[in-house]
């Protein structure tokens, strides 16, 4: 789901309603919304080498879409 998407669906709703996350996908628990920041989605493998990283890596990473992550409280 992108952000237009989102607005999309939360425009049908409304304004005032509690934003909730569900922790898991069996939906055995619910965590009130904290906030959301605009951030990158870093492969796993990128972060075990850290700063290690040559050139032709970096620019891969930067290549990468930025992602709108939404955190829960808990």
């Amino acid at each position: 789901m992108n952000i237009k998407e989102l607005i999309e669906q939360l425009s049908t709703m409304d304004p005032e309603m509690q934003v909730m996350m569900q922790k898991d996908a069996e939906g055995t628990g619910y965590s009130p919304l904290s906030g959301c920041e605009p951030s990158r989605i870093y492969d796993a493998k990128w972060i075990a080498q850290g700063p290690d990283m040559d050139q032709e890596e970096w620019e891969e990473i930067l290549k990468m879409p930025h992602a709108c992550v939404l955190f829960p409280v808990n």
